[in-house]
């Protein structure tokens, strides 16, 4: 196990050692792309920065083209992205983020993801039909963290959470974060930069992605919450990953964290 904040990374803008301007902070890595189903979250995302920036908490946002493309956004952005900036640049005219962006880098999606979304392409294909390549380090060490998570999880306070919450999505457990199902799958990093818990993509998804909202009441339409979801859900949602952050900023450390058993 190793340190994600030592992993080389540039910046959207092509500064390297993206990463380096987080140690010391928690941090919730989330993989962006532009206008998919689940990029509503960006508001979500920056309610948290809001909440905790001034509590060394930060939203890392990490683009990726695995997932959308073609067919799935919309508009201005219906060929998905093609650089980390062009997530950077949706995210601030969209959802007037304020979070930093990242390069954009290859996941680690899972091998049977393009035949759950029915969108056509074959397995092993990003969103624009291209050959699904390596992941990138970071997320490499994040899925081999959440591996070695998985494997304890019987040992961890909250590894098996037996259906205590409304939220669907939330009774998934995590530490399943091995794979990736789609944008906006969240990691929880500790100060020192190791993996403390997966958020699945659904979790925090509220409104719908604006844009298509907005098509959507211009046509006479009445956008409704996604499968599974009400105001109830993700308030539960909302309030868990809050008091998590709180406890990471309070100075609870990752199970994989050499100082963990000091503690």
């Amino acid at each position: 196990m190793k340190s994600i904040y030592d992993i080389p990374l540039a910046s959207a803008e092509g500064t390297p050692n993206h990463l380096e301007q987080y140690k010391g902070k928690v941090t919730l890595v989330a993989n962006t792309t532009v206008g998919c189903g689940n990029a509503n979250q960006l508001e979500v995302l920056q309610m948290l920065q809001d909440k905790y920036n001034n509590d060394e908490f930060e939203i890392i946002a990490v683009p990726t083209n695995d997932y959308c493309g073609p067919g799935v956004t919309k508009g201005k952005w219906s060929q998905g992205i093609t650089c980390g900036l062009d997530s950077k640049a949706y995210g601030e005219e969209i959802y007037n983020t304020t979070f930093k962006y990242s390069e954009m880098v290859s996941s680690v999606p899972h091998e049977l993801l393009n035949e759950v979304l029915g969108n056509g392409l074959s397995t092993g294909t990003n969103g624009l039909g291209q050959p699904t390549l390596p992941p990138h380090e970071l997320y490499a060490e994040i899925s081999s963290q959440m591996e070695k998570l998985r494997s304890m999880r019987d040992s961890l306070e909250d590894g098996n959470v037996n259906g205590k919450f409304k939220s669907p999505w939330l009774n998934i457990g995590f530490y399943d974060g091995v794979q990736m199902g789609g944008n906006y799958e969240k990691y929880l990093i500790d100060k020192d930069g190791y993996v403390m818990k997966h958020f699945t993509c659904t979790v925090l998804n509220y409104d719908i992605e604006k844009t298509l909202k907005e098509a959507m009441i211009a046509e006479g339409k009445s956008p409704m919450m996604g499968e599974d979801r009400s105001p109830e859900i993700f308030e539960e949602e909302f309030n868990f990953v809050c008091s998590e952050i709180e406890k990471a900023i309070a100075g609870a450390r990752s199970a994989l964290n050499p100082e963990f058993a000091k503690i």
